[in-house]
């Protein structure tokens, strides 16, 4: 799922149910979200299309204006589980980074075979990650406008 699916998610969770509760349960969400079928490539090739590293950039864009967003309005609540439920994918991007941006990403431990097994992803998969973001977007606009 996009980081700023799991963001919306962990945040509304956030919003929703008092912290500390909410931090093992905007952790699980995100476990949650890699099991529905989402938006991903064939990984398995070094030529990662410029279609797909756009959506990758915008994506991290707007899961980052998402934090700052709820900083801004002081809803720390929903900041912190909202960085929770991305947190899992912070593995993910630490092994890109160390292998020179390379997207075919093997398991290096039992945390990052279980997480990478979970996932069901396709092209297509933005379709279901447009209707789950869509839904969250004015949630979470609510609730950063609510005192």
């Amino acid at each position: 799922m996009t980081a700023t699916n799991h963001a919306l998610s962990g945040a509304l969770i956030g919003a929703f149910l008092a912290l500390p509760v909410a931090i093992p349960v905007a952790l699980v969400s995100h476990f949650v979200l890699d099991a529905l079928p989402h938006y991903g490539i064939n990984h398995n090739h070094h030529s990662i299309p410029s279609t797909y590293k756009t959506v990758v950039f915008s994506d991290t864009a707007i899961a980052l204006a998402l934090a700052v967003t709820a900083a801004i309005f002081h809803k720390w609540d929903m900041l912190i589980a909202g960085s929770v439920a991305y947190l899992p994918d912070v593995s993910v991007v630490s092994y890109y980074l160390r292998h020179g941006g390379d997207m075919d990403i093997k398991a290096e431990n039992k945390f990052m075979k279980f997480h990478l097994g979970i996932q069901h992803e396709y092209p297509w998969g933005i379709i279901p990650e447009l209707i789950v973001g869509a839904t969250m977007f004015p949630i979470f606009i609510a609730q950063l406008l609510k005192s």
